[in-house]
């Protein structure tokens, strides 16, 4: 298991969706390159091989969600998981993530406290973008605003830039799959995108860090 699944499994999950990417899926998709085909009753045999965990579809798709929402799993985007996917082919980006460890070897170095100024690295953040299916590439003030606000409440968390940027990229994608926040925002797949939104980033984001963290 490559750093980035390791760093990713490490995000909030229940310890029933851990299991069931790095004893179950992760091997899986190793041997078939990075996709599998799904099999409730196989995931299900796995997961009640103690004591009786799942009994319902519905629940091993709970389960899958909680990965997607860390980037370990993406489905495709005429997939859904108020569906069955049983038999469906579902991709595990991280596992064949190779070109992306060379540029983030240096960010996984020191871990440093959040501060108004941080920026994630664009190379970065754009390769965690693609793996995780993110389909806008770009963010406004508003998200990176919201994220430094909320991030500057934990002054004792540090994170190295590896794991600053994977946290963007994974709250960006969580927020997009929510209702529009506004009336020209556009669902492509299973996100919401503002067309021609994109890396316009200006002086306004310091006051976005300050009104927002005056909500808390």
């Amino acid at each position: 298991m490559n750093s980035l699944e390791l760093d990713a499994l490490q995000l909030s999950m229940s310890n029933h969706a851990r299991a069931l990417y790095s004893i179950y899926l992760a091997p899986k998709g190793y041997a078939s390159k990075g996709k599998l085909t799904l099999s409730y009753q196989d995931i299900m045999q796995f997961l009640n091989s103690k004591e009786e965990i799942v009994t319902l579809g519905r629940q091993v798709n709970s389960l899958l969600k909680e990965l997607d929402n860390v980037g370990l799993i993406r489905i495709e985007d005429d997939q859904s998981y108020k569906r069955s996917l049983n038999k469906q082919i579902i991709h595990l980006p991280l596992s064949v993530s190779k070109e992306i460890s060379s540029i983030a070897t240096d960010k996984h170095q020191s871990f440093v406290k959040m501060n108004v100024s941080w920026r994630p690295d664009a190379d970065l953040f754009e390769q965690l973008c693609q793996l995780v299916g993110v389909i806008d590439k770009g963010y406004s003030a508003d998200e990176i605003g919201e994220y430094i606000a909320y991030w500057l409440g934990y002054p004792e968390k540090q994170f190295t830039d590896y794991q600053w940027t994977q946290k963007f990229v994974l709250n960006i994608k969580q927020r997009r799959q929510r209702q529009p926040v506004n009336k020209e925002q556009t669902k492509i797949g299973h996100q919401w995108i503002t067309p021609q939104a994109g890396l316009e980033i200006d002086d306004n984001v310091k006051q976005l860090v300050e009104k927002y963290s005056g909500k808390s």
